[in-house]
């Protein structure tokens, strides 16, 4: 039995009439509704339809049958309708930290353009938002920009200068800004290289550049950690300045003169995969506001 018996017996049944349901209701020959009709009637076992000379009439079961299969057909319906009518689902791996950063705009970026959505975050390091983001488990990505992934987009939108955290009792803490030889020497707590690379990448090449390598004392795991190993340690760290907003109310951060490079933010995506979703991710990274005085 498949869904378009079921949707030929309403049809005759509601016409009263194989010629004129196949004539004004199916479009189709009349003798191929009429197997169709034999053919779902053999199924079941029984006859829906007494003929006549001038039309069909629903026998006993066929009533039966028929205030069943309408609402068979209604929840279908239905069904059809909650999908064709769904918020489209978007998948965003956002680096730790940043999600009160991009995701509201991000949001109203998409609603703007698509009207309702809905959106699954992932929150991980750069390195496994991109790999998460190849496989086809994310359909978009706040990452830092990886040269090596060819077959990605990365659309720059926002930089991160690198600042040190220390707590705010702390001897290099009554400077307005730090430099390099202001650190050598002092307690310092690195966030983990397989967390952070482009991060440590970025103050390992500022150290080689002076000479000098920063060694750490300790190796946090996150932003988190790296917060409390500061205030256990009394020591500093050199992390991204949006950390700031996230750092507790004991904790300052310093800017650091010719520090690294900034770290680029860039919303990531597959460009060459054709969907609504990629669409639309390529609509909002094309409209992202950027900071043009930073």
């Amino acid at each position: 039995m498949e869904l378009r018996h079921l949707r030929y017996f309403v049809a005759v049944a509601d016409e009263g009439s194989v010629s004129a349901a196949a004539r004004t209701r199916l479009h189709t020959a009349q003798p191929s509704l009429s197997r169709q009709l034999k053919d779902l009637e053999r199924e079941l076992g029984v006859e829906l339809f007494d003929r006549r000379v001038r039309g069909v009439v629903l026998t006993r079961p066929g009533r039966l049958f028929l205030g069943h299969v309408r609402q068979v057909l209604k929840q279908l319906d239905d069904a059809v309708d909650v999908v064709r009518n769904a918020p489209m689902m978007i998948r965003v791996g956002i680096i730790p930290g940043l999600e009160t950063f991009v995701l509201p705009q991000f949001r109203r970026l998409a609603r703007e353009i698509a009207g309702e959505v809905d959106i699954e975050v992932t929150s991980a390091p750069s390195t496994a938002l991109i790999q998460d983001l190849k496989d086809g488990n994310l359909d978009l990505a706040f990452a830092r920009p990886s040269v090596a992934d060819v077959d990605l987009h990365f659309e720059p939108i926002d930089h991160h200068r690198i600042s040190v955290f220390l707590q705010t009792g702390h001897p290099l803490a009554q400077r307005e800004a730090l430099t390099f030889s202001d650190l050598v020497g002092h307690t310092y707590i690195a966030v983990n290289q397989r967390v952070a690379p482009f991060l440590r990448g970025e103050i390992d090449i500022w150290g080689q550049l002076r000479g000098l390598a920063l060694s750490p004392t300790h190796v946090a795991g996150d932003i988190a950690s790296t917060f409390s190993l500061i205030m256990a340690t009394d020591g500093f760290s050199l992390m991204p300045d949006y950390a700031e907003r996230l750092m507790p109310a004991t904790l300052s951060m310093r800017p650091l003169v010719d520090g690294p490079e900034p770290l680029m933010l860039a919303i990531a995506y597959r460009p060459l995969l054709a969907s609504p979703v990629q669409s639309l991710v390529a609509t909002v990274a094309n409209a992202w506001p950027r900071d043009r005085s930073r």
